[in-house]
């Protein structure tokens, strides 16, 4: 029988532990030394106290309750929540700001040929 390391006893003994079913492996344990089978003991004693302190841990019913009414709310809120989109400007207003805007546009344009051809004279 080939020798397994004690990684792949304790990974053995951690999927054990989560079938419930805890045990020390028979096959390659007796192939260890004696060192390292008080060591593997020692880890395997760990791993125990570690599933042990690790168990899962429930919310309590009012919490669960709670925390559901708080979201159902939130989510109630946000869904009755419209966007309203407003143009503080009346039509008027941007008609006028278009027509100015023109303006200068022109003028702008006015300028750049009268410039353009003074500097051709010259």
């Amino acid at each position: 029988m080939e020798h397994r390391g004690l990684a792949e006893l304790l990974a053995e003994y951690g999927n054990q532990l989560d079938q419930k079913t805890p045990g020390v492996a028979d096959t390659g344990y007796a192939e260890l030394s004696p060192e390292q089978q008080q060591e593997l003991l020692s880890l395997l004693q760990l791993a125990g106290q570690v599933k042990d302190a690790l168990a899962p841990a429930h919310p309590a019913p009012a919490f669960r309750r709670k925390l559901r009414s708080d979201l159902t709310e939130m989510a109630r809120r946000r869904m009755s929540q419209d966007v309203i989109v407003e143009l503080h400007s009346a039509p008027r207003e941007l008609l006028i700001g278009a027509a100015i805007g023109s303006a200068v546009a022109l003028a702008g344009g006015i300028a750049y040929l009268i410039r353009a051809r003074t500097q051709a004279r010259s």
